[in-house]
């Protein structure tokens, strides 16, 4: 099968505010926490017990990168700001205030290849081929922008699949600061995605030729993270609904196995099961859909509630028409004849195939035959035995 290759250009980092501070203390989080250095992140997606596994590295200047360190008592993230500013000191032309530094770049190979090919990562870290296949995008992603604009990247394996964070700062050739002339426009954004997908092919990964999501929509990191954190608790949600009518379908498969087997009963057992049946069925359906339709799910619950009160009040008539025969019904079937015979033998032949249903009942609980089954059984002798005489 193929897989989606993941290219994010969207978040744009200014130099006010701290906010570009704070987003290299985002990436170079393993390299701060190495050294001592804490730093709350807003990103609820981060394990913390997994932040040692990231591999975060900084240009070196010689056409390379390094590790980060703590120089002067300062936190190795400010390595990749004293990177930028001697970047941007070779920047000759006139510079503008609203000029963009640093672009962060996100290139992530399918959550669904790490479950196929290194569903260890998370204990173990990425395989060969993980590490093979991000290392061919970082250098796709050096030989767009240049090697010398890549100010560092950081691989995060603390989050909900691995990513390779990469961070551009836009000089052109002519030693102009322009973003402009690295993202021309969203065709452009598409050439640099194609080709991206284009080059991890050919070094094997099975990639799937089309953009992903989020890509297609731009979203800058804020703004993907928010959506991300809708859709997880919009599953959270959906799973608790899941989990609830899942305890509902047990009660009553529960309250099915222990349905009274008393003779007398038969048409009463017959209606259980046929309810608990029916509740079962529905309250199956309703955790299968409950993420797509939960309002339907519940509305489903009530239905079943309603219907069983329906059932018990089916069944405290039968047992009230029941309560009502006369108690002289023995000597009337004796007297009475039909078509020369006596009413009593055709009372006798209905309560012997009443029996014979109801003993082909037990013995299919007995089974564990399908309620289903079951029911197709014994209904019709059932209902005659509480009809009486045909």
């Amino acid at each position: 099968m193929s897989y989606t290759m993941t290219f994010d250009a969207s978040h744009k980092v200014g130099d006010g505010g701290g906010h570009r501070q704070s987003f290299f203390r985002h990436i170079a989080r393993d390299a701060d926490e190495k050294a001592g250095f804490a730093f709350a992140h807003a990103n609820k997606n981060i394990v913390p017990e997994r932040t040692r596994f990231n591999f975060t590295r900084v240009n070196d200047g010689a056409g390379g990168f390094r590790a980060l360190e703590s120089v002067d008592g300062r936190p190795p993230s400010q390595e990749l700001e004293d990177y930028l500013v001697s970047r941007r000191a070779t920047v000759t032309g006139r510079k503008r205030k609203d000029a963009v530094p640093i672009r962060g770049l996100i290139l992530q190979l399918d959550p669904k290849w790490f479950d196929d090919h290194n569903p260890e990562w998370k204990t173990t870290g990425p395989n060969e081929d993980a590490i093979e296949f991000m290392d061919a995008s970082l250098v796709w992603a050096c030989k767009e922008f240049s090697h010398e604009n890549i100010v560092g990247f950081s691989l995060h394996l603390d989050e909900y699949s691995p990513q390779l964070q990469v961070l551009v700062t836009p000089v052109t050739a002519d030693g102009r600061l322009s973003q402009k002339d690295f993202f021309k426009s969203p065709a452009d954004l598409r050439r640099q995605h194609k080709e991206l997908r284009e080059h991890m092919e050919s070094v094997g990964y099975d990639v799937e030729m089309r953009v992903t999501e989020r890509s297609r929509e731009h979203l800058s990191s804020s703004e993907f993270q928010a959506k991300a954190n809708r859709l997880r608790d919009a599953t959270e949600d959906a799973e608790a609904e899941k989990s609830t009518y899942e305890t509902l379908l047990v009660s009553l498969e529960n309250r099915a196995k222990n349905l009274d087997g008393r003779e007398d009963s038969i048409a009463a057992r017959e209606r259980e099961l046929d309810a608990a049946s029916a509740d079962a069925r529905r309250a199956q359906d309703a955790a299968e859909t409950a993420q797509h339709a939960a309002s339907r799910s519940r509305f489903a619950a009530q239905r079943a509630i309603e219907e069983t009160e329906q059932e018990r009040e089916l069944l405290r008539a039968t047992n009230e028409r029941l309560q009502r025969v006369p108690a002289d019904v023995d000597r009337w079937l004796d007297k009475t004849k039909v078509g020369g015979r006596p009413l009593r033998e055709a009372f006798d032949d209905d309560m012997a195939r009443a029996r014979k249903a109801r003993a082909e009942v037990r013995r299919l609980i007995d089974d564990d035959s399908p309620l289903p089954e079951a029911r197709n059984v014994n209904r019709g002798d059932a209902r005659r035995s509480l009809d009486g005489p045909q």
